[in-house]
């Protein structure tokens, strides 16, 4: 540490003055809401279908799994379903298929049909529902 040579008789430094600030209120603004940007965002953006992630693929075309229109208009009731409950990852078993859906964004992790069941374990999902 090394100290300050005192002079005596010096002044000490005078303290920095602040200059006074000038605060405008406008008033014309109104309170802010925190959801608002949510709701006009969701207003906006319309829902968009189902996605498979490259894995999914993989596993449909391995096991010649296709859906029809009206399978996949079942599934994406089914997304909805959960979403609407706050789901995060859920299983959707439809018909002889079962697949692990990641709700918040819409995508199909994996695919399994029946014969692939039988010894599976699947974790990680928060619910299940029947499509």
């Amino acid at each position: 540490m090394t100290a300050l040579p005192i002079h005596p008789g010096t002044p000490p430094p005078a303290p920095a003055t602040a200059q006074p600030t000038r605060t405008v209120k406008d008033f014309r603004r109104t309170t802010f809401d925190p959801g608002q940007f949510r709701r006009e965002l969701d207003s906006r953006i319309k829902p968009q279908g189902l996605t498979f992630s490259r894995h999914a693929r993989k596993r449909l075309e391995m096991r010649g799994i296709s859906f029809t229109p009206d399978g996949l208009n079942r599934i994406e009731s089914a997304v909805n379903r959960l979403a609407g409950k706050g789901c995060r990852d859920a299983l959707i078993i439809a018909g002889k298929l079962a697949l692990v859906v990641g709700v918040n964004n819409r995508t199909v992790v994996t695919v399994m049909d029946q014969d692939n069941m039988q010894e599976s374990v699947i974790t990680n999902i928060d619910s299940a529902v029947f499509a």
